[in-house]
């Protein structure tokens, strides 16, 4: 299902990390591979350390979701330790992975339009932005356990048009999934661009903006 977008009132392009820019699919079975490999070698003990650390945190941030509400977020139980495991392994692991098609071009696209990025995530980045050579299009990098509220959350969204002194209307946001990326859209009124739904890809999506309306 194609989306219209008024790419002429756009200030701020926010971007999703996880599943958006790589295929979220392929890093779980390459964490699985690495992991598989790491439980043969001497480092076993910090491999199975590792995973349930990661675990640990995810299912933390599953129930913050399931729960509903505002998404609030709050402490996050043993975050340094997580951020180590995912700075080591994020680093790693997705410079093998690499990029989806058509999304660096596309970031080149925007900037050449003079149009700010920013990247939106729930989670803090850690080293995925610079592991997919992206670091270098973005202002600034918004987390939602950061600013206290996971997606679909209205708040963390509301804090970013302020924090820009954006119209909701004037800030678009790419992402992969309706009902985290794309479920407050009509509440707060910022525009969204889901690849795989609204736009097949990321070349899709560029060439609908690159196309006046």
């Amino acid at each position: 299902m194609s989306k219209t977008i008024n790419f002429e009132r756009v200030k701020v392009v926010s971007w999703d990390i996880d599943g958006t820019m790589y295929d979220l699919e392929r890093l779980i079975k390459a964490f699985k591979r690495d992991l598989f490999s790491r439980m043969l070698s001497r480092n076993w003990i910090r491999a199975w350390v590792d995973f349930f650390r990661l675990l640990r945190f995810k299912r933390f941030m599953d129930r913050i979701r399931a729960k509903g509400g505002t998404y609030q977020v709050g402490t996050v139980p043993n975050r340094d330790a997580v951020a180590e495991t995912q700075d080591e392994m994020y680093g790693r692991i997705l410079p093998l992975i690499g990029i989806e098609p058509g999304v660096k071009e596309l970031m080149a696209w925007i900037q050449a339009q003079g149009i700010e990025q920013v990247v939106f995530s729930d989670y803090l980045p850690s080293t995925k932005l610079k592991a997919l050579g992206v670091d270098v299009y973005f202002s600034t990098i918004y987390a939602g356990e950061s600013l206290g509220y996971l997606k679909p959350g209205t708040d963390s969204f509301q804090a970013i048009i302020e924090a820009h002194h954006l119209e909701p209307d004037q800030l678009l946001h790419i992402g992969d999934r309706t009902d985290t990326d794309g479920a407050a859209a009509e509440q707060v009124g910022y525009q969204v661009a889901i690849i795989g739904e609204h736009f097949e890809t990321a070349s899709t999506l560029h060439d609908a903006l690159a196309t006046p309306l």
